[in-house]
């Protein structure tokens, strides 16, 4: 059975999104699901005793929107302490607004905070497919018939594309912002090196933190870079930052984890029919606008919006204005 937080027996019916829903009260909901035990995964390995931890935001009635992030997010997309990890675009009367949607967020499968994830190097591997299908058996079990809109940016666009397959019909309106259907080539090598590093570190805190360093330079771009520090603030104390605060949530084996994952993500954007809203940085390193124009250029149902930005693959988090135009125009034509 799953843990469930102020959810009542019978799960809600989901419906579609209206101008004219009036307020209701917001309510937040948090739990567990417990996965089929043994929950067979896409490489022929299994989970025993797996959960797949969630956490919802809206009022029970409205339409449901699957919100996925980057893979150090978590199921709190938006959080009453405000430590939500999308709070520029979650809460009441933003984009992603917790009085007219039922917002739903996930801890990844493989990572550290609440879902099943690495004690050691011996974990399985987890597919882009497997975090899909977790999500979607929680969807079914929520009693959710239609789901308004699945959002997924960087590693949860990956998983976004498989949800959308499994979800066929029921789905409305898929949002991917720098996700593409493949790994780039310079994606695949600057993680390689970063597995390297943790290798030769023997896993410990000093090497995860400067595989995150290394990571943080690739999410940016040279011009941004020079922006910011120029030549008058050393820009190392700012790597040496964000490294050290990752490590104080992270460990190595959930990093290589779903590393790996988005390594071996492979999706065919020909197989997608629903409509999908596609949000490319020209300047993205990890996530090249040529792997998204490629995209496009497959799927059958697919807008693509492209910006410029010296925050590159950070995009989808830093230029808040243009995500916040993209989502709220996708959740309206939803509608």
């Amino acid at each position: 059975m799953d843990n469930e937080t102020n959810m009542s027996a019978t799960p809600a019916t989901l419906g579609t999104a209206s101008s004219s829903l009036p307020l209701a009260a917001v309510r937040w909901q948090r739990g567990e699901l417990a996965l089929p035990d043994p929950f067979a995964l896409c490489g022929g390995e299994s989970l025993r005793h797996a959960q797949l931890a969630w956490q919802c935001v809206g009022p029970a009635d409205a339409p449901l929107v699957i919100v996925l992030g980057g893979i150090s997010a978590h199921r709190r997309v938006c959080d009453p302490d405000g430590r939500g990890w999308w709070e520029s675009q979650c809460g009441a009367g933003l984009p992603l607004d917790t009085q007219r949607y039922r917002v739903l967020g996930i801890d990844w499968l493989g990572g550290v905070d609440a879902s099943t994830g690495p004690s050691d190097a011996g974990f399985p591997h987890i597919a882009t497919l497997d975090q899909a299908r977790a999500l979607l058996l929680l969807v079914n079990r929520l009693g959710v018939r239609r789901v308004h809109a699945v959002v997924g940016a960087s590693y949860g666009g990956a998983v976004a594309q498989h949800l959308a397959v499994l979800l066929g019909e029921r789905l409305r309106h898929l949002v991917l912002l720098s996700a593409a259907q493949r790994s780039s080539q310079f994606a695949l090598a600057l993680r390689q090196v970063q597995r390297a590093i943790l290798e030769l570190g023997a896993d410990d805190a000093q090497a995860l933190a400067l595989a995150r360093s290394l990571a943080v330079l690739g999410y940016r771009t040279p011009q941004g870079i020079e922006q910011r520090f120029g030549a008058a603030e050393p820009v190392l104390p700012w790597l040496a930052h964000h490294g050290a605060r990752f490590v104080e949530r992270f460990n190595a084996h959930a990093y290589r984890c779903l590393g790996a994952s988005l390594d071996a993500h492979a999706f065919d954007p020909a197989s997608l029919d629903v409509p999908t809203t596609l949000f490319a940085v020209r300047e993205d390193l990890i996530v090249p606008v040529s792997l998204l124009r490629e995209f496009a250029a497959q799927a059958p149902h697919c807008e693509l919006v492209e910006i410029s930005s010296p925050y590159g693959h950070d995009a989808f988090l830093k230029e808040e204005d243009a995500v916040a135009a993209l989502l709220r125009d996708a959740l309206e034509a939803a509608a």
